[in-house]
């Protein structure tokens, strides 16, 4: 049985695929959807796929984010690894979802050639990892949005001692994106920041917070303005609020498990699905779907921060 706990949220019964504008829709908004951790060739990997085509179709995503663990369970060998295909592009293969997908790294896909995974990004007209980080400005009406694409996994591993797959360098190489993400954060003018990585900094899942990740990223996030954090890891689907940051996970897209509320939860809900948002100028709406596309949670976050 799916648990769940929500507050703010729309109930709308399985099947119900009417999807209506957003109140803050706006010439020059951008329409994405998010997925994370899906790639197992399962059932419900599929299902979820059919139910982001539907509603793909009447939102037209200018792009799609998947926040990590893309191939189950080792990752891929190489950029040959037929997992491309049999995992991702003939999934994915609605219309609809031909539009860019920028891709994050997940632990899993530490486990076979993270350098496959962005070696890819030349040879797929929508796979977009052009490094293991980087940053991405896109125009929303007026204003300018950014969004930083972080790799979670060597950050995770910073002083883990219990990490049961050492990962050579990733002490360093950690550091080095730590460095960079602060100074492009303390630089940037944005009047959006939305931050994607693999691992939580909050959670209702099985998981939990990722400690290094949050002792290192939580207060980049708070001190330069970042207004959401998207992540996957757990499979579950939330919304947490906590000192003026939206956490929003997406992390459900071939299997589900259990939640427990915390007390930063607006949304937890443990069930296969995906999220889709609308940013505007001034707000980013955000709805949960699951695996029938109906939806199950709808919320607006403010551009300004409410801490």
């Amino acid at each position: 049985m799916a648990g769940s706990v929500s507050r703010r949220s729309v109930m709308l019964a399985t099947g119900a695929l009417l999807i209506a504008p957003s109140a803050f829709a706006q010439t020059g908004d951008l329409n994405f959807l998010i997925i994370g951790d899906w790639g197992s060739g399962s059932v419900e990997q599929h299902r979820v796929a059919r139910a982001m085509g539907v509603v793909a179709d009447r939102t037209a995503p200018q792009f799609i984010i998947s926040t990590g663990d893309n191939f189950y369970p080792r990752g891929v060998g190489s950029v040959t690894d037929p997992q491309f295909r049999t995992s991702f592009e003939e999934v994915y293969a609605a219309p609809s979802l031909q539009a860019p997908w920028y891709v994050v790294l997940g632990n899993h896909d530490y486990e076979g050639s993270p350098g496959a995974e962005v070696a890819y990004s030349s040879r797929s007209s929508r796979w977009r990892m052009p490094a293991r980080y980087w940053a991405q400005e896109m125009n929303v009406g007026e204003e300018r949005a950014t969004f930083y694409f972080l790799d979670t996994t060597p950050i995770a591993r910073l002083g883990n001692a219990a990490a049961h797959v050492p990962l050579l360098g990733t002490s360093d190489e950690a550091r080095t994106q730590l460095q960079w993400f602060e100074e492009r954060l303390a630089a940037d003018r944005a009047a959006w920041k939305i931050v994607v990585g693999h691992h939580p900094i909050l959670s209702s899942g099985n998981h939990g917070e990722a400690p290094a990740v949050v002792e290192r990223v939580k207060p980049l996030l708070e001190r330069y303005g970042v207004q959401a954090y998207f992540n996957g890891h757990e499979h579950d689907l939330e919304h947490l609020v906590d000192r003026g940051v939206h956490y929003v996970c997406s992390g459900s897209g071939a299997a589900s498990r259990q939640v427990v509320a915390v007390p930063q939860s607006q949304f937890a809900h443990a069930e296969v699905g995906f999220a889709s948002c609308r940013l505007g100028a001034d707000a980013l709406s955000l709805r949960f779907h699951n695996g029938d596309a109906a939806i199950i949670y709808e919320t607006q976050i403010s551009r300004v921060r409410d801490v």
